[in-house]
Formats: C-alpha cells, sequence, structure tokens
C-alpha cells in the first residue's frame, strides 16, 4: 500500500515537517483568537495523530484558554514567526497543521466552517460546508 505523504515548512525554512498518511479532517476556522493570532479572515487546519508527524527543527508555542476551557497552544517558527501547528488540551497526541505552510496539500478537503459568528461578511466559503456558530462535537473516526 502506498500511504500518501505531504510535506511542509515555515516562511524560512527553519522548521520543516513531513506528514504520511491522510488527516483525520480539515476545518476552516472563523473565531476571533484565529483571525488575531493569524491576521487573516480564517485559518484553515488539518488534523493528525502525533505519530503521523514527523517535525524538524525549533518551534516555540502559546497557549490561549479557549472558550471550552481547555488550552490550544499555537506552535510557530521562533525565527520567522510562522504559524505551523495547533495543539489543545482536549486532544492528547492530536495535532492541527495549518494548511497554508504545506507543500502539496493535494489531499486536503475542509469538512466545515467553525465559529461562523465570528465570519467576517465578506469571508465565503462552499455554500455544501456544514457551518456551526462555535465549536461542534468531534466528528465521528474514520472507518478503515
Amino acid at each position: 500500500m502506498n500511504e500518501s505523504k505531504t510535506t511542509g515548512s515555515c516562511l524560512c525554512a527553519a522548521v520543516t515537517y513531513e506528514i504520511t498518511g491522510d488527516p483525520m479532517f480539515t476545518g476552516h476556522c472563523c473565531c476571533i483568537d484565529c483571525q488575531k493570532a493569524s491576521g487573516a479572515d480564517h485559518i484553515t487546519l488539518t488534523f493528525y495523530t502525533d505519530d503521523q508527524l514527523k517535525i524538524s527543527g525549533e518551534i516555540a508555542e502559546y497557549g490561549v484558554v479557549a472558550d471550552s476551557g481547555n488550552t490550544n497552544y499555537r506552535q510557530f517558527c521562533p525565527k520567522c514567526g510562522s504559524r505551523l501547528f495547533s495543539r489543545n488540551s482536549a486532544r492528547e497526541g492530536v495535532r492541527g497543521v495549518h494548511a497554508g505552510t504545506m507543500d502539496n496539500p493535494k489531499n486536503i478537503k475542509p469538512s466545515r466552517v467553525l465559529y461562523t459568528k465570528d465570519q467576517r461578511p465578506w469571508d465565503h466559503f462552499d455554500k455544501d460546508l456544514p457551518c456551526f456558530e462555535q465549536m461542534p462535537p468531534p466528528p465521528p473516526p474514520k472507518e478503515s
């Protein structure tokens, strides 16, 4: 069996990564925290288990308490500041990878839009994507 590989890096390439296999799920997040931390209208995160992700280089992180009471950790390159990964205290062993840092995001297909209550009026998505005003329950696991 030929497993898919996805590679990526920060802007200065001091941090690189390789992902083996397909994502658990991918979504757009429009929450105010993501907007302020990224400087963009939304971010696109794709989620993998830590076992699927091999990171080379030093990363720094900054934690923020989410509305759920869990802590979201934004992980970034300490040299150029590129946001690369996210992790959440409620999802040990799972990491979000910022799709914008991927070199070859061919297997990435967003499946939902989160925090539409904070969505900018000019930021539009595929009308067929399910939208949630806040954080919905996690999607069911993929069947093998």
